[in-house]
């Protein structure tokens, strides 16, 4: 019988970013390094564990959304370290776009059509009609 894979809960945007922020602070201050470390410094005193991992979880597919170029639109590359700067709108997509878990981490991903609907809907409108 085939495994089932399970949702991975929403997380409240704010959150999201309070971890997206810690994990680029501590790369800043001590290097590279594995991010649930600073996802559980930054949030272990306000989140439960299903909160964290959840977050790593949607952090991680979002990296790898955007390391394949899907989040083109909504990206800007910089050239130091190969970093980008990323549009509000990809955050709110991954604190929301359904998730699953997969056979390893590095398989969960987003979806990328139902990722960019959710993407479309948090991004503000440019230009005048």
């Amino acid at each position: 019988m085939p495994k089932k894979f399970k949702p991975i809960p929403a997380v409240p945007f704010d959150v999201l970013i309070k971890g997206h922020e810690a994990i680029n602070e501590d790369r800043e201050e001590l290097g590279p390094g594995d991010p649930s470390i600073s996802l559980i410094r930054a949030l272990h005193k306000e989140q439960t564990p299903d909160v964290i991992i959840a977050i790593d979880y949607r952090l991680r597919a979002l990296a790898k959304f955007i390391s394949a170029g899907q989040g083109k639109p909504w990206t800007y590359a910089i050239t130091e370290e190969n970093g980008h700067m990323v549009n509000e709108a990809l955050f709110k997509a991954a604190a929301r776009a359904p998730l699953f878990t997969a056979k390893t981490v590095g398989d969960v991903a987003f979806n990328p059509d139902e990722f960019i609907k959710i993407a479309l809907e948090e991004s503000e409108a440019d230009g005048q009609a």
